[in-house]
């Protein structure tokens, strides 16, 4: 998620503590591309302040845009990027205001590296792996057994689970993973609950970007299972 030639660097060291560990969860809170739309529930989370933020955009460290969209410049470096297998961002207006330098670092210089919509993105990308998936060599399926079938991890444990992931603004691919039960799990509770509560609920936090007294952040099912109470509660006391 992070690599130490950014972390480890001085001027990264040289900054305060706190902009230090607003830069991480930044990092944690970004998609695939790097974006990310909250910014300021971030630093209301974490108690930071404003010239946290300004720290690391004078810095450079983080790139701002005037949507209030931030992206975190290093974050190909940071991570393992590879286009065929992440979910693209959102933010296509922002996305299409970089350029991206030979190491990979993202600018809004346009005088530095090379405009990012020329490389093979986004709708580019959609359509290689289409062909990649369609020129793939077959692979020969065998007749399973019903017996066979209730060993392996199935859908029938969860059967809402990708349902309810759709109810979410942001909803992850790692979410859908085999070994990630945990988000099925949870999905299978909220569903419980009923659609129209849970997009209420999902409608009511998103309200509340800009309370600086909402502390709670909800980003996939665990998240908002695990604080329903308390945010039932807060909604109460304020409403």
């Amino acid at each position: 998620m992070f690599s130490k030639d950014i972390t480890a660097s001085d001027a990264f060291l040289d900054m305060p503590a706190s902009s230090q560990a607003l830069y991480f969860h930044l990092g944690m809170e970004a998609d695939d591309d790097g974006f990310i739309g909250n910014p300021k529930k971030v630093m209301r989370v974490l108690g930071v302040s404003t010239d946290d933020m300004k720290i690391l955009l004078t810095k450079r460290f983080v790139l701002d845009f005037p949507s209030g969209v931030v992206v975190v410049k290093h974050h190909r470096i940071n991570n393992n990027w590879d286009k065929y297998n992440c979910k693209r961002t959102m933010y296509l207006e922002e996305f299409s205001q970089l350029n991206i330098k030979e190491n990979k670092a993202y600018t809004l210089d346009k005088t530095q590296g090379t405009p990012i919509q020329t490389e093979n993105s986004l709708q580019t990308v959609s359509r290689i792996e289409e062909n990649r998936i369609e020129y793939r060599t077959p692979i020969v399926v065998q007749e399973v057994k019903e017996t066979e079938k209730e060993k392996k991890p199935s859908e029938a444990k969860y059967p809402h689970a990708f349902e309810v992931f759709g109810w979410f603004p942001n909803p992850q691919e790692s979410w859908k993973s085999l070994k990630n039960t945990q988000e099925r799990e949870y999905a299978e509770y909220l569903y419980a609950r009923g659609e129209e509560k849970v997009k209420k609920a999902l409608r009511y936090i998103a309200s509340r970007e800009d309370d600086e007294n909402f502390k709670f952040v909800v980003v996939k099912p665990s998240d908002l299972e695990k604080k329903w109470e308390d945010i039932k509660l807060y909604a109460k006391r304020n409403n």
